[in-house]
């Protein structure tokens, strides 16, 4: 995600290499949570695999936060389009909130 994201800037949203690299984009984030979600499933649930889960969430979180404040920040003088900003800004806002969603549900349950 580190390095599709910031791909996706300077591409407009219907060329066919922007759909490419959204779509690697998505499946890098499907594997990032579905990593942490086999390890619990794998583990029941144990509380130290609960941890190990919290810290990759954190991990996940943190870093997306940064993409979406990089995507949305403004940007005058390079060739980037805006709606490419606005739409990598809100995918990477979506996974800050399922990462959340994914912390609150591994304590609750």
């Amino acid at each position: 995600m580190l390095k599709t994201t910031p791909m996706l800037l300077a591409r407009s949203y219907d060329e066919g290499l922007f759909m490419a690299i959204a779509a690697a984009d998505i499946l890098g984030a499907i594997l990032a949570f579905g990593g942490i979600i086999v390890m619990l499933a794998v583990f029941n649930a144990n509380i130290f695999i609960k941890i190990i889960d919290f810290i990759l969430l954190i991990g996940v979180m943190l870093i997306t936060a940064r993409l979406a404040m990089f995507s949305l920040r403004p940007r005058y003088a390079t060739r980037t389009n805006k709606i490419s900003q606005i739409a990598a800004g809100i995918y990477c806002i979506c996974l800050v909130v399922a990462a959340v969603y994914c912390i609150v549900q591994l304590f609750i349950s």
